[in-house]
């Protein structure tokens, strides 16, 4: 009895203890709110009307993570102080973020993991739209730019050919689909719907449990949801968080066929990031149509020692049978090395496209 009410008195002192910690964190927090409100006063008297610093956000977030000696892994500090980050902004200057909607979407989970819950989400119908509702310096867009197992978002790659925002920032997104539906028995099943990607993804698991459905391809993952409301017999392809916004049952979790099934998100605006320390730079060019002309370029690159991550190929808009190539490579536009690059690739191509530098993904 003695031992029972020792341990009882112990549980008593350490929930006092974390209690004294909450109130310390809040009064932090409290401060810190108020210095972001003067630094939002001071960027308006030098007539700095960006408020949205993407290298600021990633220089704080990767300093945090280099100092954490604590259980919390890297994707709990970036999480926690990403939402501090965003709620303190949202005292100083309201941004929109457009995403692909509707409401449950993989690019709105990517919206809420760069920007936090207190930036203004827009929902938009297509990749298009995104853009062409992007007209000052404080909105943004979301848009997927490729996945680990299913390759290029072309809309995505068409848009950035063809319009002149700058990339500023990209998220990767983990993609977990679950199959969710008013039904609590998957032998009620007889439609299920999903974007297209999603429904490529799941194909194996499908094809094995679920062989006789009829799948359908919608615009979105939100799109799916909402036809999931509608009968017992129907379920949705779309992240499992959207079971309780929806009023849907899980059926399955992890239903995709590749277990690190991952998307890239692209953030594009009006501003041009700084140098965070750990940056990407992505180009758009176009060749001559002649042997050798891509071989020249990779050797701009090899002889200026700049790690090329990846390139892509799209049918060129604006001349038939010629292609455009999108390319990431390491390092920022502000970097030595990387301007000297630039000015190398401008003599080897027909022409060159400068699509933005921004801070990696964490």
């Amino acid at each position: 009895m003695v031992k029972k009410k020792t341990k009882k008195a112990n549980l008593s002192l350490i929930r006092n203890q974390i209690d004294e910690v909450d109130n310390s964190i809040l009064k932090l927090l409290s401060k810190r709110a108020n210095l972001v409100v003067e630094a939002g006063k001071s960027k308006e008297n030098i007539g700095d009307t960006s408020y949205y610093k993407p290298e600021r956000e990633a220089k704080i977030i990767n300093t945090l993570i280099s100092k954490n000696k604590s259980r919390l892994s890297q994707n709990h500090i970036k999480n926690i102080y990403r939402e501090i980050i965003s709620a303190c902004f949202s005292l100083e200057k309201k941004i929109e973020v457009f995403f692909l909607g509707p409401q449950g979407t993989y690019s709105e989970l990517a919206a809420i993991d760069h920007f936090g819950r207190s930036a203004k989400r827009v929902s938009c119908s297509d990749i298009a739209q995104i853009f062409t509702k992007i007209n000052e310096e404080n909105s943004f867009g979301i848009v997927p730019v490729e996945n680990s197992s299913e390759g290029s978002v072309n809309q995505t790659l068409d848009c950035l050919q063809s319009q002149n925002l700058i990339i500023c920032g990209e998220l990767e997104l983990s993609i977990k689909h679950a199959l969710l539906s008013k039904s609590d028995n998957l032998k009620n099943i007889s439609t299920i719907y999903g974007h297209e990607q999603a429904l490529s993804q799941c194909k194996l698991w499908l094809s094995k449990n679920l062989p006789n459905v009829k799948l359908i391809s919608v615009e979105s993952s939100g799109v799916a949801v909402e036809n999931a409301k509608k009968s017992k017999t129907v379920a949705a392809i779309a992240h499992a968080s959207n079971s309780k916004e929806f009023k849907l049952k899980i059926l399955k979790r992890n239903i995709e066929d590749q277990k690190n099934n991952t998307t890239r998100f692209f953030v594009v605006g009006k501003i041009k990031a700084k140098k965070s320390g750990k940056d990407k730079t992505s180009i758009l060019i176009s060749l001559d149509n002649k042997p050798g002309a891509l071989s020249k370029v990779l050797k701009v690159f090899e002889s200026s020692k700049i790690n090329l991550s990846h390139i892509q190929s799209r049918p060129n808009k604006s001349d038939k049978w010629q292609y455009s190539f999108f390319l990431d490579f390491e390092g920022h536009l502000e970097d030595v090395k990387v301007k000297s690059l630039m000015k190398k690739l401008s003599s080897v191509t027909q022409s060159l496209k400068f699509l933005g530098s921004y801070p990696k993904s964490f």
